[in-house]
């Protein structure tokens, strides 16, 4: 009896040694992953093979052309503590538009601003064979802290946006389609 007594003693201290581990940062969702960082480029992968099929799935940015539309990846907001070496991103991006099938890559030029896209898509009004891009993919990624006691909960929104090019569009320059995922992760102090 004292032998299965002392067992059980072992097993359950083995366990709560191995739950007690300071410094951790756990990801908070439905899985309930345990993650030891914050927001990750794997995160952002994730996300945006969720979200990209969604976004262009959209009747408005469905074309009527048989062709996939084309899009450019633009500009990249983020408003985080962590940071991504943008060209990763980008090209992580542009695996998973490829990936879909659901469009064509036109170009990425991450440097120029959304402004100077409309700007050059208003210059291209009315004229034929014009070789714009249909859309220009935005991201954005936005950190909102929450502290208690013991913990921090980050919450990280990720939002893709599609801004509308065609020169003869009524939309032209507007944001046509959005799609968002959040993701809590929990950090001891």
């Amino acid at each position: 009896m004292k032998k299965k007594s002392f067992a059980t003693l072992i097993i359950l201290s083995i366990f709560l040694s191995s739950a007690c581990q300071s410094g951790k940062t756990m990801r908070v969702d439905s899985s309930q992953v345990t993650e030891y960082r914050d927001l990750t480029i794997r995160d952002l992968d994730e996300m945006s093979s969720k979200m990209f099929p969604k976004l262009m799935q959209s009747t408005l940015a469905n074309s009527q052309d048989l062709q996939p539309p084309k899009l450019a990846i633009g500009p990249m907001t983020a408003q985080i503590s962590v940071e991504f070496p943008e060209a990763l991103r980008i090209n992580r991006l542009r695996n998973v538009i490829t990936q879909s099938g659901l469009a064509q890559i036109a170009g990425s030029n991450s440097g120029s601003s959304l402004n100077d896209y409309i700007r050059f898509a208003k210059s291209q009004q009315g004229r034929s064979g014009t070789n714009l891009p249909d859309y220009v993919l935005t991201q954005k990624i936005y950190e909102n802290r929450e502290y208690q006691p013991r913990v921090i909960f980050k919450t990280y929104t990720y939002i893709l946006e599609l801004v509308d090019l065609r020169p003869d569009s009524p939309s032209l320059g507007s944001v046509v389609v959005s799609e968002t995922e959040t993701i809590v992760k929990q950090v001891k102090k």
